[in-house]
């Protein structure tokens, strides 16, 4: 067998679109933080809109959009990046497949929490099968 043989491909390949949907998740999270539902609840600059006040939406947005969706949003960009990391890792150094998977199972599961829910849901799932996947692979014997 060949070195590129012994490398926990699937593990690898769920993983790195897990990572890119978790990844582009958080930034649509953040996104939306950003912008703020007080652009659409709340008005800027006190123009009170529907649901009145600055913040609007129950201060989701807030001014600036530095508020509670902009927050879940960054987790999402950082696990998705760290999902992301661990997946090319894994295909590099295939030895420490334990370690890596390790990684991108903690980081699916947090990314449930981040921005657009995981991924849009699937990223998280993915990311999951990917990290059990890594952590039961073993090296063919030579």
């Amino acid at each position: 067998m060949t070195q590129q043989d012994q490398r926990p491909t699937a593990a690898f390949v769920l993983s790195l679109i897990s990572g890119l949907l978790i990844l582009l998740g958080g930034l649509f999270g953040a996104m939306i933080g950003m912008i703020g539902f007080s652009g659409m609840m709340g008005g800027f600059g006190g123009m009170g809109g529907m649901m009145g006040g600055v913040g609007g939406m129950m201060g989701f947005g807030g001014p600036g959009g530095l508020g509670f969706m902009m927050g879940f949003g960054l987790l999402g960009l950082i696990s998705g990046l760290v999902i992301l990391y661990s997946a090319i890792m894994l295909n590099s150094k295939p030895g420490q497949a334990s370690t890596w998977g390790t990684l991108i199972l903690v980081f699916s599961i947090v990314a449930l929490f981040g921005g657009a829910m995981g991924g849009f849901g699937l990223g998280s799932i993915l990311g999951i099968i990917g990290g059990i996947l890594a952590l039961t692979w073993k090296s063919p014997t030579k």
